[in-house]
């Protein structure tokens, strides 16, 4: 008798975080299916990172404390995980900030984008 094995992808560091959707204005070539995009910013050395949020509480505190009033949150979830990371990748991200507080301008951790 054989024995199936089933083998899920591999975790992503996305996986279970929270974005901010907005408006993509035109400033990216790709966007989901509403022409929003997640958030991302530009650090200090030019390299651009995704915004995300361990739960919503702290992606609604993040729009609060910057006067984001367009945004919507959005936990990444299997089916649209895939959406977010194409965005992403087209527009250049190479990495995650997680918790980021635009106040102190400190992040709870970084990660690749995978």
């Amino acid at each position: 008798m054989l024995q199936q094995t089933l083998v899920s992808p591999p975790k992503s560091a996305l996986d279970g975080l929270w974005v901010l959707l907005v408006a993509n204005e035109g400033q990216l070539a790709s966007a989901d299916s509403k022409g929003r995009v997640p958030m991302m910013a530009r650090a200090g050395g030019g390299e651009m990172f995704l915004l995300g949020f361990k739960n919503a509480v702290k992606a609604r505190a993040f729009m609060s404390n910057s006067s984001i009033d367009e945004a919507e949150p959005r936990m990444v979830v299997r089916a649209n995980k895939a959406e977010y990371l194409r965005i992403a990748q087209a527009a250049g991200v190479s990495g995650i900030l997680v918790d980021y507080d635009p106040q102190t301008q400190q992040y709870g951790s970084a990660s690749e984008l995978n």
